[in-house]
């Protein structure tokens, strides 16, 4: 059997721990301490590996192990690692042959065969990808949830704290959970604790950090409330409002009118909710230049999906932003080579998982940004010595 022939394929539930317990968001209950990333493994006869997770799939209300391996085996198994991709010279420019539609709807397949392929040719991801378009990639501290509900004492006082622990880890972007009236407290009441948030954030981290705002949608059927946000943190000079209501052009146009009218700087920027990207709503959107910067999840889509919806924005001046929370530690590399090699990219959202299983040697961060040395594929690899004392034991294998 020819040596780059994929013979295996595995799964395995790994925990990935925050730093901190996270609280609500404007729908959602408390994210908790941890979840799990659902770790890929892809393995050829020549003993090269390609690694992914399958978090996105996992989630699917019908998705099992058991359905998922099937998966692996129809996409991957009995396959040459170099047919899983189209490539000219080292760029890849399309999905392999019979490939294209699953790739599609699984993108975060389409990432494990980048590290496959990589691996096997000694080409990194970044290179894959067009090459680096820049040398380092800015993050943002994405973990500022609701973080006065579990410490009513301190309330806002409890986020400022926390704010600063991000500067002080290195962070010079932060992004706040907002949306609290959405459902957790009545609607002025909550914009009310969002507006004494943004403030009390922005006085502990002072004026050099930069802040960006989420409401999950918390702002929806709440027009006249948002705008009194608006207008009550344009002094806190906010980089982004994120998703502040469900998108549509009659909703965008007016927000759009509320940030000029307030003397707000701030983008506007949704998208991460669009899973067939891009979206006839998102079209209208970006036509009609009520967003200046669009989300879908950088490993749920995939590098073969954010490749194509990077060709369809080329006309506009939009921000590729990619999402990137809930992927655990392999959204760090995942989101770096993305980011390394993309002109429109404009910054990682990072969860700040530190690694338990991953060899990520060539990775940096500092000031602020990801730095990233080189290497075949993602450039990490599984600590088979923790592997084997932790998580082996759960692995669920597939051959053929």
């Amino acid at each position: 059997m020819a040596a780059d022939v994929i013979t295996q394929a595995s799964v395995t539930p790994v925990p990935a721990w925050y730093a901190k317990e996270l609280g609500k968001n404007a729908y959602a209950d408390n994210i908790g301490s941890m979840r799990l990333e659902w770790v890929v493994r892809i393995r050829t006869a020549g003993g090269v590996e390609g690694l992914t997770i399958a978090n996105s799939y996992m989630r699917r209300p019908d998705a099992s192990v058991a359905s998922l391996l099937s998966l692996l085996r129809e996409l991957f198994l009995g396959r040459k690692a170099s047919e899983l991709v189209s490539m000219n010279g080292k760029a890849v420019v399309g999905p392999g042959r019979s490939l294209e539609v699953a790739f599609r709807e699984h993108g975060w397949a389409s990432i494990g065969a980048f590290d496959l392929v990589g691996k096997s040719l000694d080409v990194s991801c970044v290179e894959m990808l067009g090459g680096p378009a820049r040398e380092s990639v800015e993050a943002y501290d994405s973990t500022l949830y609701f973080q006065d509900f579990l410490n009513p004492e301190l309330g806002a006082g409890q986020c400022a704290m926390e704010a600063r622990e991000a500067v002080q880890a290195g962070y010079r972007q932060i992004k706040i959970k907002t949306g609290r009236g959405g459902r957790w407290m009545l609607p002025e009441a909550g914009m009310r604790r969002d507006v004494e948030v943004v403030h009390a954030i922005r006085d502990a981290v002072g004026p050099d950090v930069r802040l960006m705002v989420d409401a999950n949608f918390g702002y929806d059927g709440h027009l006249p409330l948002l705008e009194d946000f608006v207008r009550e943190t344009a002094p806190d000079d906010l980089f982004w409002l994120e998703e502040m209501i469900t998108a549509d052009v009659a909703g965008y146009r007016a927000l759009r009118t509320m940030v000029e009218r307030h003397g707000s700087r701030a983008l506007l920027v949704c998208g991460e909710v669009d899973r067939s990207p891009i979206s006839p709503v998102w079209l209208d959107l970006i036509r009609e230049k009520l967003i200046d910067g669009y989300q879908p999840d950088i490993v749920s889509q995939g590098f073969l999906n954010w490749l194509s919806i990077e060709r369809s924005l080329e006309a506009s001046a939009i921000l590729g932003i990619p999402h990137d929370f809930g992927n655990g530690v392999f959204g760090v590399p995942a989101g770096v080579a993305w980011g390394l090699a993309n002109h429109r990219f404009a910054v990682l959202e990072s969860e700040r998982s530190p690694s338990v299983i991953y060899d990520m040697d060539g990775y940096r961060f500092a000031d602020g940004a990801w730095s990233y040395s080189g290497g075949p594929g993602l450039g990490i690899s599984i600590d088979e010595e923790t592997w084997g004392r932790t998580h082996a034991r759960h692995e669920t294998t597939v051959e053929g």
